[in-house]
């Protein structure tokens, strides 16, 4: 198993480092234990050549179990460092990464050369020396284990056992008071040995005799830096398509890509070609080759189709010319038309598998804006697409008139509007229109087009309109506009309780009451509801038992007899107004009678009438001895027709009254009633004359 302690430890970015510290990467194999390390900025990497590194090993585990003390031992007598310049001559004739490094220790001028200025060689190229150096030797380590170790970089320790585990701390000696370093470590051991993994999904993408080769870098980061990439024309035999391995430079850090990519060219595009690729790890180790993958070359379609000429027909339909070269005609299966509202698209195929002979095609279901395309569909590789033309076809007509438009309120005023969607293709959207009565003109309620079916207003319920109309009209993308909708009513909700009804007058006979009143006034009234409340039979008294419900009128009726009074009891009486929403009069009339125990007690007890016909009138008199008398009522009637209340005459006031308003021949019929302090009335006393 690789052991990896940081996301890349000899990435390029690493340059960027301000803080000096050691990082360390551990690899177990059967019989050994592969360490590799490096510093982290060229500073630290400088000095690092100059006082070199401690390796301190420290035995923790044996038979898997923890010792009680680790068992420490340090490599090396001395610190290891980079060997002399001397013993560079014979590795380095024989491994270039290990001439790189040799030049980066103690050259005296380091300059990179050749290239083509780009990927790497750009990036070192743009840093001064220092950083060339650091950089670029670090990377000829990540390709040569053996050139690391020659340069204090690795270590290969062969004094290990199978049942033991061990902790190795690397530590620089570059004295504290020149550089701080902080040291690095890692624990591993033989058991933790593993094969190394297979690259997979392996793709491969033709064109005309070149190939692209690409694979996930990312997955197998921690084990693979480099690879090798083989080709085979058989599929049993391989060759290498370089003697050195194949890098990323694409490794950024938090902006890696996780692809990597290759290209190679092909002899010719009629031979199937295989492909497989196998890692290179950081101690120089080769995994196991990847499944292959095939490939052949793919001749590209190189020409465009290009839109000569556009012309709608009598019939309406769109007539589409275009060029395309003859001579590629084999190379494609046919021509699509695309269609498209807006020339960024999204297109639309509309009329598929056109002859690849033909260069002319009718549409009959245009736009009223119309963006066209050609796509020449290639039998390999890419195909091509033509630019865009607009086609705008003239349009007078406009939408149909939107339909099923209904609408409800809430109680707080809210109008919810909704209609059936317009099916048209060129349909831009709505207007909406609001009157508040019905022979008002409709106003627009959207300065904007609306483009939804639904729509929702606000009215104000406090007004004297109880009702809105609402209507709807849709419009094309060329602002045609369609008449307006049936029209739809709303009532609004009835928050406002009717006004209360009022008593006018009240009689008492001996077993019976009479109510007089005037109904409500308003317009949505319902019903009336006429009530009664007796008084309580409560031991405490004082109190009135729950209204009684004597009647609901549903037509002009004004009055009510109350056959079920019960004399010496006071009673309450009450009508309320109903409306077509429920609504209730809020604070209705109330009227309070006592009915007396013998209504005959309070009656005068003589009522007299005299004719003068020198001075044309009649004079109408009275006595009594009622106490708690209130007011005297009198009534006047021309016989055979209904007596009216005439006059009130108050206590205290002459039991008088001359009534000069009389013709001659008539016969005259009066009466006096007593009201009582209680509000009980007395029995009617009548007199006749005939004048």
């Amino acid at each position: 198993m690789l052991l990896t302690l940081c996301s890349s430890l000899f990435a390029i970015d690493s340059i960027a480092q301000t803080k000096s510290t050691v990082k360390v990467l551990a690899r177990p194999q059967k019989d050994k234990i592969l360490l590799r390390w490096a510093t982290t900025t060229p500073l630290s990497w400088k000095l690092s050549n100059q006082y070199g590194f401690i390796v301190e090993r420290y035995t923790v585990t044996r038979d898997k179990k923890i010792l009680p003390q680790p068992e420490k031992k340090i490599i090396g007598a001395t610190p290891i460092k980079p060997q002399p310049l001397d013993n560079w001559k014979t590795i380095a004739e024989k491994d270039n990464y290990a001439a790189i490094i040799a030049q980066a220790i103690y050259g005296k001028e380091f300059e990179l050369s050749g290239g083509d200025n780009k990927g790497l060689t750009k990036i070192i190229n743009q840093a001064n020396e220092l950083e060339q150096r650091f950089s670029l030797s670090l990377y000829a380590a990540d390709n040569s284990f053996a050139a690391a170790v020659f340069a204090g970089w690795g270590y290969e320790d062969v004094e290990v056992k199978a049942n033991e585990k061990y902790l190795y701390r690397i530590i620089s000696a570059i004295p504290k008071n020149k550089l701080n370093v902080d040291s690095a470590s890692a624990f591993i051991g033989i058991a933790d040995y593993q094969e190394l993994p297979t690259p997979t999904d392996i793709a491969a993408v033709a064109s005309d005799k070149t190939v692209m080769l690409s694979w996930d870098y990312s997955i197998l980061k921690n084990y693979y830096n480099n690879y090798f990439i083989e080709k085979s024309t058989d599929g049993k035999n391989y060759s290498r398509l370089s003697d050195l391995p194949v890098t990323n430079l694409n490794d950024k850090g938090k902006k890696s890509s996780s692809q990597m990519y290759f290209s190679d060219s092909l002899k010719d595009n009629s031979t199937l070609y295989y492909y497989r690729i196998m890692g290179v790890s950081p101690f120089g180790e080769i995994g196991p080759a990847s499944a292959p993958v095939t490939v052949k070359g793919k001749q590209l379609l190189a020409q465009v189709p290009h839109i000569r000429n556009t012309n709608i027909n009598e019939k309406g339909a769109v007539e589409i010319e275009w060029t395309f070269d003859e001579a590629s005609n084999d190379l494609i299966k046919s021509f699509t038309l695309n269609q498209s509202k807006k020339e960024q698209g999204p297109y639309k195929a509309v009329v598929e598998n056109i002859n690849p002979n033909n260069r002319k095609i009718s549409f009959d279901k245009p736009y009223p804006t119309n963006y066209f395309t050609i796509t020449a569909i290639a039998k390999e590789g890419q195909s091509s697409t033509s630019f865009p033309v607009l086609v705008q076809p003239v349009d007078s007509f406009p939408p149909a008139i939107p339909t099923g438009l209904h609408a409800t309120i809430d109680t707080n005023g809210v109008v919810t509007l909704k209609w059936n969607q317009n099916t048209e293709e060129d349909m831009l959207g709505y207007k909406i229109f609001r009157a508040n009565n019905k022979t008002e003109e409709l106003a627009t309620l959207t300065p904007l087009v609306h483009k939804k079916c639904i729509y929702r207003d606000t009215v104000r319920l406090k007004t004297l309109n109880s009702k809105v109309y609402y209507a709807v009209a849709s419009l094309d993308e060329r602002y045609n506009q369609s008449n307006n909708s049936t029209i739809v009513e709303v009532k609004k909700p009835d928050i406002v309780p009717p006004s209360a009804p009022l008593f006018t007058d009240y009689q008492i006979k001996n077993d019976s009451v009479l109510l007089h009143w005037v109904n409500s006034s308003d317009e949505d009234i319902k019903q009336h509801e006429l009530y009664r409340t007796a008084p309580s039979n409560s031991p405490k008294g004082g109190g009135m038992e729950t209204a009684q419900l004597l009647k609901v009128f549903t037509d002009t009726a004004s009055q009510y007899v109350d056959l079920n009074a019960e004399p010496g009891k006071q009673y309450e009486y009450s009508i309320v107004a109903v409306d077509e929403t429920g609504l209730k009069t809020n604070a209705p009339n109330r009227l309070r009678i006592s009915v007396p125990d013998d209504i005959n007690k309070y009656r005068v007890k003589s009522l007299n009438t005299y004719i003068n016909t020198n001075n044309h009138y009649i004079e109408i008199f009275w006595k009594d001895d009622v106490k708690d008398v209130q007011a005297y009522n009198v009534y006047k009637a021309v016989k055979g027709k209904p007596i009216t209340l005439w006059k009130i005459v108050n206590v205290g006031d002459a039991k008088l009254l001359i009534d000069n308003n009389i013709t001659v021949g008539e016969t005259y019929q009066y009466a006096v009633a007593i009201l009582m302090k209680s509000g009980m009335r007395g029995k009617m006393v009548m007199a006749e004359v005939k004048y």
